[in-house]
């Protein structure tokens, strides 16, 4: 907080306002050109590639790993249903009794086993649950992306505008330092007030040398989410102030059923019962039938008969008992699983929901309540300063002040950006007041 009320910083201002000639104030000097999106470009843009939220969105859709994986299982599941549905194959067997001539037994036979129970549709069944969980897990996936995406791409932004921060108050700071120093060659001050700027502005010199390569950790953390190993050096282009509004709590509370996840456990369920059917139809034995001809040679002479037979496992020993069990609890597990994606959905919904409407709450305030007035702190201190009204550790008090004001902005908007893209995760799809 402010040493001085932004009342009395107003009042001071406008006083000082009336001399002919305004005394010389250290305004914040703009690090960087900005570009008519508003955003600054850094010193050095030519060496930069600019990149926006759609292209990012657009490289991670097809060099991000976890989606590529994705899709493999999805391919996998064509290939699972495809076999679900064949049928055995036919057997041929061949027996030969006796090698004389004039005496020997020759069969030929093809066997075909006959699936009872309806274990080919259980398969089927199964098979296509397991290409909808898969389906599903890939919109799971493309949605989770999708929010890393955007939070890592306004990180960046915000990394870029804290480092702007950062190099404005580093202007600031050196304009105070030189001002100080000059007031203490003509006398005006202690020179302690100009070691003290001094030793202000080394800091905050220090601050933008951090800030700058937390640029570069938020530019390789949207490089990884993207799935581009490349180390060549982005400029994220956009509008890190404006926030979207989201829908009411309610309303996409509503859209969960279709979220993502409840659909993988949704169609994980459907799969572990199919698989149930399965295990129950195995419990009934399968037909093989048989045909076929056999030549009887007697004497030389050959006699042609035909030949049919019918062979039944006898379900003795083996009832697939065991393996009904184990379906039938994995089923269970599967229902609980369920209802546990349910209720977890809807709790972080809740939570990242409030911690939406926090964060955009916070930069509201601070953009209309404490920023203008830091500011104008800021300019009544500096403008006092000059008139020797105040001390330089109160211009100091209203840089950080602002300093930390414009930080805080930076975070709040970062954080809104992210709760926004954590709620588009869980109800799976892009929000429908989104402006992305």
């Amino acid at each position: 907080m402010l040493k001085l009320t932004f009342a009395a910083a107003v009042v001071f201002a406008t006083a000082a306002a009336v001399h002919a000639q305004p005394p010389e104030v250290a305004a914040p000097v703009p690090a960087s050109p900005p570009t008519a999106a508003g955003v600054a470009l850094p010193s050095d843009a030519s060496s930069f590639s600019s990149l926006t939220l759609s292209d990012a969105l657009a490289a991670a859709a097809r060099n991000n790993p976890a989606l590529r994986g994705a899709r493999a299982d999805v391919d996998a599941s064509a290939g699972a249903l495809m076999q679900a549905g064949v049928r055995p194959n036919p057997e041929v067997s061949l027996l030969q009794e006796g090698f004389s001539r004039a005496e020997r037994t020759s069969t030929a036979l093809i066997n075909q086993t006959i699936e009872l129970g309806g274990k080919r549709r259980a398969r089927v069944d199964v098979a296509s649950y397991g290409r909808e969980a898969a389906n599903a897990s890939l919109d799971e996936q493309g949605a989770a992306v999708r929010a890393d995406v955007i939070a890592a791409f306004y990180g960046l932004l915000a990394a870029q505008r804290q480092l702007q921060v950062t190099e404005e108050s580093a202007a600031i700071a050196a304009r105070s330092a030189e001002l100080a120093g000059r007031r203490a060659q003509a006398g005006k001050v202690s020179p302690v007030e100009a070691t003290k700027a001094q030793v202000a502005a080394a800091g905050v010199r220090i601050e933008v040398t951090t800030a700058r390569g937390r640029v570069d950790v938020a530019r390789e953390k949207l490089n990884a989410v993207m799935g581009e190993a490349r180390g060549d050096r982005r400029f994220a282009l956009g509008d890190l102030e404006t926030v979207p509004a989201v829908e009411p709590l309610s309303a996409l509370t509503a859209r969960l059923d279709d979220a993502p996840l409840a659909r993988v456990a949704r169609a994980e369920m459907l799969r572990a019962n199919a698989s149930v059917s399965l295990e129950r139809a195995r419990r009934i034995p399968d037909v093989t039938v048989s045909a076929g001809v056999k030549r009887v040679t007697t004497g030389g002479v050959p006699d042609n008969q035909a030949v049919i037979g019918v062979s039944i496992p006898i379900p003795l020993f083996d009832t697939n008992r065991g393996a009904l069990l184990e379906a039938t609890h994995k089923a269970e597990r599967a229902s609980a699983d369920l209802d546990r994606a349910r209720m977890r959905l809807r709790l972080e919904l809740a939570q990242a929901y409030a911690n939406f409407d926090a964060a955009a709450q916070e930069a509201r305030r601070l953009k209309t309540d404490i920023l203008p007035g830091a500011r104008l702190a800021l300019d009544a201190m500096s403008r006092g300063y000059e008139l020797g009204k105040f001390s330089f550790l109160d211009v100091l008090d209203a840089q950080r002040t602002l300093f930390q004001g414009q930080s805080q902005y930076v975070r709040a908007l970062a954080d809104a950006h992210a709760a926004r893209a954590d709620i588009g995760r869980l109800v799976g799809a892009p929000l429908t007041a989104a402006a992305q």
